[in-house]
């Protein structure tokens, strides 16, 4: 079947379109260009009639900010900032510009004829679908958080086993501050399942604090650690009887670029006061040197060994250094840390089982591979080669009793292996065949167990939990995910290629309805990040059939500065090579348009935190090619970035104004900063979040003023202000469903599509135009 839709895509689109995979990055696997592309029409239909939106009903309009210039010169070059006072998120002056423009939005958006029609959809879609994520193990007991009809946050669960009762552990919504809901930011069971560390943080804010409880009874041992966001990695002694946790300095300011500076790593006794904590990790502390200013450490406590380990993160920077101490050391308080890897070591991520380190590195494999060294009394042994570099790029690994199991992407497109580690084992990794092309969305392995647990999903293939069985390989379904109401049976999903500036080929994905014919009338919304290293791997959303079982496409760009490829593909969209990233962005939406998917004038383009850089910059430097865009808690000021509480954790990613090469390049990805007066703009739908720790809400706010008074188009430019949200992490379900319906009902008023244009707007635009 795969092979015949293949033939029948070969026969639809030049071969440009179907290039399997950018030189020199390996081919995608057998039967990656899956589904065919939507069959060419018969003939070209009549252009369905588009009724134009040139501007807002006078009562949805927000007043326009006042300039106020700031002007500096930056390595000789004069910047003019005209909105600079809008950083002062808490003045009055720019509380009142945030109120105006989200009242405005907000009216604008309501008044979309047909919004209250797709809301409902999104809710009825969103209701019926319950995720299980975040799985842990421990104790024979199994946990995890879950999001079920009814609740707007996910609730932590525990069962006995797989087959076991599930109980409620911790339910957020405890701990809500006035109107602000709360969510569980990360936990952690001890080794024997018996306590559950936890984080939990209201309004969107990730400003965690640390809480204990007792599994067995659900008893709160009044344990309340404040400025304990940065915790994922938290680690339990082998004892249960203690935890080494990460807290950020007191004192820092909210708005401060140096609030995340210091941060330092605590162990905590059960049953003594907080107030005794000890640092056990900082730089100086125990020894430990070249620890970076804005530092995210965590500890690592490998059962049966001799020694523990600190991973130190330097930003958001990809690659880290290891720390090694004693166990019994650490366990004093008292530990003599050793580095024994260094950032330029090129290693990602560890697993450790007794005092055998494994190493994920791209340090001469770009596709990286993996070492293993022995650590005693002298430090690490001499690596050797567990896994070498192969034809996919290894993301991640997990250690269990029988194998290592990695996962591996080509492209985006996700897979299994496994390396056996019994006597006789293969040094080569084997492959673990699943169903449908899929991400593997978490790991769960335990190195004293076989086999494995997968969460796994795809575009249109729903999560599942699934077991390893350690002697076959087989795949076998856990119960512990059910199945969505949501019916995905009609759509499709295909890989195909697309040509950037400089000839790279860049993979796009789409998803559409099998009965969807090539046209230039099809609503299509391009969506893109390219950052980070991140590949852009299949995630399920029911909510997204509220969009595609309309005759709406929608497409995934695995531009460059993600890691679909690898680190050299990384590299090629990071700080002064970012313009790749917008690039291959622009050259995807060219081939939508050019292949006959759809037209400038029902094409939207969306990104969201650092996937504001491709959506803003392709909506600067190619105005003409959009109908909508959408940067949801974007950055658009890079120039001033790094200025902000979570600036200078990022200067690896993408650089700083403090260097001439790093300000050109930062000068060149400021969307902000390419805003050219008397410029038809497309529409804009810019969203923001008061309580963002990731992207401070001026961003948003300085680019609607600009946008708002440079364009000529006179389409609309809103700005809409989640008050008690933040970047997405802690958003409740009612917030993501209301989000979702306005930037869909925004989309389709810009395409003009029937029953989605106001009726002012129609008075005002007079007779439907020609396309």
């Amino acid at each position: 079947m795969k092979r015949a839709r293949a033939l029948l895509l070969a026969l639809l689109l030049p071969a440009a379109a179907l290039a399997e995979a950018p030189a020199p990055a390996p081919a995608a696997p057998e039967g990656s260009v899956a589904p065919a592309a939507p069959p060419a029409a018969p003939a070209p239909p009549p252009a369905a009639p588009v009724v134009p939106a040139p501007g807002l009903p006078a009562a949805s309009t927000a007043p326009a900010a006042p300039v106020r210039e700031v002007r500096e010169t930056l390595h000789g070059v004069e910047v003019v900032d005209p909105y600079r006072w809008l950083e002062n998120v808490r003045s009055d002056d720019a509380q009142a510009y945030f109120r105006a423009q989200d009242d405005a939005a907000r009216k604008a958006l309501a008044a979309i004829p047909g919004r209250a029609e797709i809301a409902a959809r999104i809710r009825e879609l969103s209701a019926a679908q319950v995720s299980v994520r975040d799985i842990a193990m421990a104790g024979g007991r199994v946990f995890y958080l879950k999001l079920a009809p009814g609740l707007e946050t996910p609730v932590l669960c525990v069962r006995e086993g797989f087959a076991g009762a599930e109980r409620v552990l911790v339910d957020p919504a405890r701990y809500a501050v006035g109107t602000a809901k709360a969510a569980i930011n990360w936990y952690r069971p001890s080794p024997d399942g018996r306590l559950v560390a936890y984080g939990v943080s209201a309004g969107g804010t990730e400003d965690a604090t640390l809480r204990v409880l007792d599994t067995r009874d659900g008893r709160d041992l009044g344990i309340a650690i404040d400025r304990a966001r940065f915790n994922s990695g938290l680690a339990w002694h082998h004892d249960g009887r203690a935890f080494y946790y990460a807290r950020i300095p007191e004192g820092g300011q909210k708005d401060s670029a140096h609030r995340y500076a210091g941060i330092r790593v605590y162990r905590h006794v059960i049953g003594r006061p907080a107030a005794q904590d000890e640092i056990v990790f900082a730089s100086g502390a125990g020894g430990a040197r070249g620890v970076p200013e804005f530092v995210y450490p965590s500890i690592v406590v490998p059962e049966d060994s001799t020694h523990a380990y600190a991973i130190v993160r330097d930003g958001v920077r990809r690659e880290i250094a290891v720390h090694a101490t004693t166990v019994r050391d650490l366990a004093k308080g008292l530990p003599r840390w050793t580095r024994i890897v260094d950032f330029d070591d090129g290693v990602t991520a560890i697993q450790a089982w007794k005092d055998d380190l494994y190493l994920l590195t791209h340090k001469g494999a770009p596709l990286n591979r993996v070492l293993v060294v022995k650590v005693g009394s002298d430090g690490a042994s001499r690596p050797r080669v567990a896994v070498p570099e192969g034809e996919a790029v290894i993301l991640d690994m997990a250690l269990a009793s029988d194998a290592l199991y990695l996962r591996s992407t080509v492209g985006g497109l996700e897979r299994l292996e496994r390396l056996n580690l019994g006597l006789g084992a293969s040094r080569t990794p084997e492959f673990v065949k699943t169903a449908f092309d899929v991400a593997i969305s978490q790991m769960v392995t335990h190195p004293a167990r076989p086999g494995a647990i997968l969460h796994v999903q795809g575009f249109i293939e729903p999560p599942v939990v699934v077991s390893v069985e350690a002697k076959t390989g087989n795949l076998r379904n856990t119960g512990l995910q059910p199945a969505p109401a949501a019916d995905f049976s009609a759509m499709d999903e295909v890989r195909l290629y697309a040509r950037s500036h400089d000839g790279t080929k860049i993979p796009v994905t789409l998803l559409y309805k099998k009965t969807t014919v090539l046209s230039a009338d099809n609503p299509t919304l391009l969506v893109g990040y390219g950052a980070y290293g991140i590949p852009q791997t299949p995630f399920f959303d029911a909510t997204r059939l509220a969009w595609l079982e309309r005759g709406g496409i929608i497409a995934y760009a695995h531009i460059r500065g993600g890691g679909e490829y690898g680190e050299a593909w990384h590299r090629a969209g990071q700080k002064a090579t970012k313009e790749n990233t917008i690039l291959d962005f622009i050259a995807c939406a060219d081939f939508l348009i050019k292949y006959g998917f759809t037209s400038p004038r029902r094409l939207a383009i969306q990104g969201t935190s650092a996937g504001g850089i491709p959506s803003a910059g392709a909506m600067v430097r190619r105005p003409d090619l959009f109908a909508a865009v959408v940067p949801r808690v974007a950055v658009l000021d890079m120039l001033r970035f790094e200025f902000a509480a979570n600036g200078p954790a990022n200067i690896p990613e993408f650089g700083s104004v403090a260097t001439p090469e790093g300000f050109e390049a930062l000068r060149r990805m400021s969307a902000y900063h390419q805003v050219k007066d008397g410029t038809a703009y497309p529409a804009v739908l810019l969203t923001t979040g008061m309580n963002d720790p990731r992207v401070d809400p001026w961003q948003a706010a300085k680019m609607a003023a600009r946008l708002q008074a440079a364009t000529a188009s006179g389409k609309p430019v809103l700005m809409r202000v989640e008050w008690e949200g933040g970047h997405g992490r802690g958003s409740t379900r009612t917030q993501r469903e209301e989000e979702l319906a306005d930037i869909y009902a925004f989309l389709l008023w810009q395409f003009g599509m029937p029953g989605f244009v106001p009726e002012e707007a129609t008075r005002t635009a007079g007779s439907p135009a020609a396309p």
